[in-house]
């Protein structure tokens, strides 16, 4: 059933709450994912917050956003900023926030505090050396973040659904084979407006130190879990949303208010009167 709401599902929800004497104090935050509803839905405690989801991804959040807010000024949004950052661009809609990384999972996995806590939990020997195995991490994944780059940035219509690390990336020894790794998306991609070269990903990628900005947490997560499973034999049911779990719980709302997102959002509640937190 999932699967067949859209935009217009959370749309007529707020409306039907909107004509509900209940509902004409809701202060609605519209997100894109599940997770990012669970994750709000913790940061976001004011009473009369309601943190919804908007299914179909970042631009049904945008279109039911647009269509909302000229209905009631009891919203807003947050999005992930996906490649906004890198390409130096912004958001059009006033009252719709971007992540300070790519996505919340990023969010999450730069924090020190969060991710030190889930190495401590499933690789305790890395603990001492959390930041650099961190960075490791996430270098080993530049190849696939600028594929998606490259994609978002030309609309190659390439398909990342349900990627599969295991046919080209090493757990173990954190590392991509960028051969295999362009031929499983290809593989995947039968609606793709041209076929892509190594040389063109690895010119897209030098030198951009910002991982978190470049990287996509979900791919990070999934990366973790894997190496995770390799070193620590009593993990094998391990999987990245349990990664992902972990980090939603050790992520703490003292952590959230040292980013710009919830600078963002501090500000939208003194020009609105609102009260979010």
């Amino acid at each position: 059933m999932r699967k067949y709401l859209d935009e217009n599902s959370t749309i007529n929800t707020i409306r039907l709450e909107l004509r509900h004497p209940a509902g004409k104090n809701y202060l609605w935050i519209l997100v894109e994912g599940e997770t990012d509803q669970k994750l709000y839905a913790k940061l976001i405690n004011g009473g009369n917050a309601k943190v919804e989801r908007v299914h179909g991804g970042v631009e049904k959040l945008r279109n039911a956003l647009s269509i909302l807010i000229l209905e009631t000024n009891q919203i807003l949004g947050i999005r992930d900023a996906d490649f906004l950052h890198l390409d130096n661009k912004q958001e059009t809609i006033n009252c719709l926030f971007l992540t300070d990384a790519h996505d919340g999972e990023m969010m999450l996995l730069s924090c020190d505090t969060a991710f030190e806590s889930i190495v401590a939990e499933y690789l305790p020997d890395k603990r001492v050396d959390f930041k650099n195995f961190r960075h490791k991490l996430l270098v080993s994944l530049e190849f696939l973040s600028g594929i998606r780059w490259l994609n978002n940035t030309e609309n190659l219509e390439l398909n990342f659904s349900g990627i599969d690390l295991d046919k080209f990336y090493n757990a173990i020894t954190l590392t991509l084979n960028k051969t295999k790794c362009i031929e499983d998306i290809e593989s995947r991609s039968p609606f793709k407006k041209r076929s892509i070269q190594q040389e063109e990903i690895d010119l897209k990628v030098v030198g951009i130190s910002d991982h978190y900005n470049l990287c996509n947490g979900h791919d990070v997560e999934k990366a973790f879990a894997r190496h995770v499973k390799c070193h620590t034999p009593r993990t094998k049911g391990l999987q990245d949303t349990d990664i992902g779990k972990a980090l939603r719980m050790a992520y703490r709302k003292d952590d959230f208010q040292t980013t710009k997102l919830y600078a963002s959002l501090k500000n939208w509640e003194v020009q609105t009167g609102y009260v979010l937190f």
